[in-house]
């Protein structure tokens, strides 16, 4: 029987791994139509004991999840890539959740730009975005996910056709390839619910989404929406539409 908080990849075999994966699939589903505090109270109980984190890159989504969290759990780490070309408006972001008690924990990658400038010319992300995300933004990742048996999302179903099938409970793989379990207590939220979380709790928030900008990555790589596509600024004209992230 699985140990009560265990997490996939965990199990001494491959059979347990598998009665696991099942067991989550079968919460998942139990978590549907459940509110984004319930399932988190869940998580926070269901794996107490185990290393549990948020990422966020501080979009509104972020910023709600990192309220939500904290209210259940104030001293739960949040996990942020500093790539080296965020907007100044995100560092601010980050460092009013800071002063706010949050535990933010900045994980940069291993290459300044400058040695990858080097090693790869200049504006690798004008040239090859997927190498300099797998730089910048995925290798990071990997790491966090090393420290983490639980890894809390933000992301939502409806921000993206990529992102349509994304389940409540699933899991990324580390490097080892062992798992830890995902989790995407917003999955079910439209960004309408996101705004009306973020203006009713008086959550901090990029100012640039007020300037016409529906989804920030780095600087270079984002631009106001052509459109109605709320991630069509990200990598605009590149058909790049994720970094890579989710991908784990």
């Amino acid at each position: 029987m699985t140990e009560r908080g265990s997490a996939p990849g965990s199990a001494g075999s491959e059979a347990e791994s598998d009665t696991e994966l099942s067991e989550l699939a079968g919460r998942s589903a139990a978590l549907e139509g459940q509110p984004a505090e319930a399932i988190l109270a869940w998580v926070f109980e269901h794996y107490a004991g185990r290393r549990i984190g948020l990422s966020s890159a501080f979009g509104p989504e972020g910023c709600a999840l990192i309220h939500l969290a904290r209210a259940l759990r104030p001293d739960v780490p949040v996990y942020t890539i500093d790539t080296g070309y965020l907007f100044a408006e995100t560092l601010a972001v980050r460092e009013a959740f800071r002063a706010q008690g949050a535990d933010i924990r900045v994980v940069e990658p291993l290459v300044t730009i400058r040695a990858q400038a080097e090693r790869h010319g200049p504006d690798l992300f004008a040239r090859d975005p997927d190498a300099c995300c797998e730089i910048r933004k995925v290798e990071p990742m990997r790491r966090v996910l090393d420290r983490l048996d639980v890894w809390i999302t933000a992301i939502r179903r409806d921000q993206a056709v990529t992102r349509q099938g994304t389940p409540i409970l699933g899991t990324a793989r580390r490097g080892d390839g062992s798992l830890v379990v995902k989790v995407a207590p917003l999955a079910a939220w439209t960004r309408k619910d996101t705004w009306r979380y973020l203006i009713d709790h008086e959550v901090p928030y990029n100012p640039l989404l007020d300037a016409g900008y529906t989804s920030i990555g780095c600087e270079p790589c984002t631009a106001r929406p052509p459109g109605d596509d709320e991630r069509g600024g990200r990598w605009s004209g590149t058909g790049k539409t994720e970094c890579g992230i989710h991908h784990l």
